[in-house]
């Protein structure tokens, strides 16, 4: 009784809940017709606990709140204070604004979320361009911590809220896209100044970027300089590039290694280079597939047949990798897409499935299965599960 007087919406969907399922068990229905009532009666419940009066400004920000006695400005990410918290602030309720998602300000203070910055920037001038999460006053550009990669963070010895982008004009500065930013004198990667020619300047890939001077590999914060031929170098695709003798690759990472890998590949002619999915480079009778040469590879028949599966005339390829035995004529993918088969085998991460019979094997279930089976065994991924 004790709960029921002092818990009445938790008292509330216990009783809906048992109620639900009686009638589920009586009706032997799949859905009982109580769930929509149930759902409805708990988005009120909610409602009713909130904490909030309602959004200072929904048209801006999802985030700032005023408390159900309207007393107080509160932050809450995303209005879900259940899960993300929520924090009454230090604010001025009568003059208070919101400026951006994260922004706020009133008569006496500049605030990110729930911190007093005025000590970062200049209040008076401060606006926010929330279209690409930048902000700016008379003097500096800045992007908040929050939205920056970890390793800015680290760096950041005095504890502050915003990013400085050092040597940008607020006047002139604008975004080109989630890497690149540029003013009247400057290009900045990922909010950094970086010293190139600035009007011969061209950002050709993710991979590359060149002036009249040089060709530079991009790495998550700063350029590798080359000795690759900026005159004749040209965009590829989005990850590769050319000169009048290779083809180039930068990776900084090679399966979670840190290696900073410039690889050229020399060509005899690209003219007539054919690219397949931006994935595949066709050339000089090659085939070419995440900076390597596949050597098996017949580059007049290849053909992507599902990626990561492709096939030329004599062979069938997973990523790079000949599957062995596979039947390029009659290779098919099945939906769950780390199995195969030809003719003669089934094939699981374009390995030789062992033992498993072509004739019978498929899904257990007739739709987006990760079970699959045969006339002997069920399996998952390449492991039996059980004997049939």
């Amino acid at each position: 009784m004790n709960l029921i007087t002092n818990h009445p919406y938790i008292s509330t969907i216990i009783i809906i809940l048992i109620l639900n399922s009686i009638i589920k068990k009586i009706t032997r229905a799949k859905h009982s017709p109580l769930v929509k009532v149930s759902l409805f009666i708990m988005a009120i419940i909610s409602q009713a606990c909130s904490p909030f009066a309602g959004p200072v400004d929904k048209s801006i920000s999802d985030s700032y709140y005023y408390s159900k006695s309207k007393r107080n400005i509160c932050y809450s990410p995303m209005g879900n204070w259940f899960e993300l918290g929520n924090t009454k602030i230090n604010a001025d309720v009568e003059s208070f604004k919101v400026l951006g998602r994260d922004f706020g300000k009133d008569k006496n203070h500049l605030f990110f979320k729930t911190h007093i910055i005025d000590n970062e920037v200049d209040t008076a001038t401060f606006y926010v361009d929330d279209d690409n999460y930048i902000c700016f006053d008379k003097d500096n550009v800045y992007r908040a911590l929050n939205y920056l990669p970890h390793d800015f963070t680290q760096t950041n010895q005095e504890k502050k809220h915003l990013w400085k982008v050092a040597k940008a004009n607020p006047k002139t500065f604008q975004k080109i896209d989630s890497d690149w930013s540029k003013d009247d004198k400057h290009y900045f990667y990922n909010y950094m100044p970086i010293d190139v020619d600035y009007n011969s300047f061209t950002i050709l890939n993710k991979s590359f970027a060149k002036d009249k001077n040089q060709v530079y590999s991009l790495k998550n914060y700063e350029l590798l300089a080359s000795t690759i031929d900026p005159t004749t170098t040209k965009k590829i695709n989005s990850r590769y590039i050319a000169d009048n003798n290779n083809i180039y690759d930068f990776q900084e990472y090679i399966n979670g290694e840190k290696v900073d890998s410039l690889t050229s590949i020399p060509y005899q002619n690209i003219d007539n280079l054919t690219i397949l999915e931006d994935k595949f480079l066709l050339f000089d009778n090659k085939v070419m597939y995440d900076g390597i040469i596949i050597e098996k590879a017949d580059a007049s028949s290849f053909q992507i047949i599902q990626f990561p599966y492709s096939r030329d005339k004599n062979h069938v390829f997973y990523h790079e990798e000949v599957i062995e035995k596979a039947d390029p004529k009659t290779f098919s993918v099945f939906e769950t897409s780390y199995y195969s088969k030809d003719k003669n085998y089934v094939f699981v991460y374009g390995k030789l499935l062992k033992g498993a019979d072509v004739a019978t094997f498929g899904p257990v279930n007739k739709k987006h299965s990760l079970l699959y089976k045969d006339k002997n065994h069920t399996y998952r991924g390449d492991e039996i599960v059980r004997d049939n």
